[in-house]
């Protein structure tokens, strides 16, 4: 899907699947040389904020450091996984994050570039 990684998540996540699930994400940017992320966490239950500064400061640097250019990220419908995801955006200092509404709009803005 024109240099896009796709990364789905869904349901209630464990510190540990969060951090496996970021780091297979970061294998996969680096092997098959994408530049953009649409990460989805639509279907994501639950709160990861305690995840939220190792995903800006430490997970996000990486992937940045291995190509990523552009990183969409779709919010949860559920309330607190939507503030965890909207905590680690503000956080990101390195790269280009935007957080959308819809799997559709975050690809239109992937897209663009």
């Amino acid at each position: 899907m024109d240099d896009i990684l796709v990364a789905n998540w869904a349901g209630p996540l464990t510190g540990e699947a969060i951090m496996g699930g970021y780091e297979s994400i970061s294998t996969f940017l680096r092997q098959q040389y994408c530049h953009k992320l649409l990460d989805n966490h639509l279907e994501v239950q639950g709160i990861w904020a305690d995840l939220s500064a190792w995903v800006a400061y430490d997970w996000n640097p990486g992937a940045v450091g291995r190509g990523l250019q552009y990183h969409a990220c779709v919010y949860s419908k559920d309330t607190f996984s939507r503030l965890s995801t909207e905590q680690a955006i503000r956080m990101m200092e390195k790269g280009i994050v935007e957080g959308f509404e819809t799997v559709t709009a975050a690809e239109g803005w992937l897209r663009a570039f």
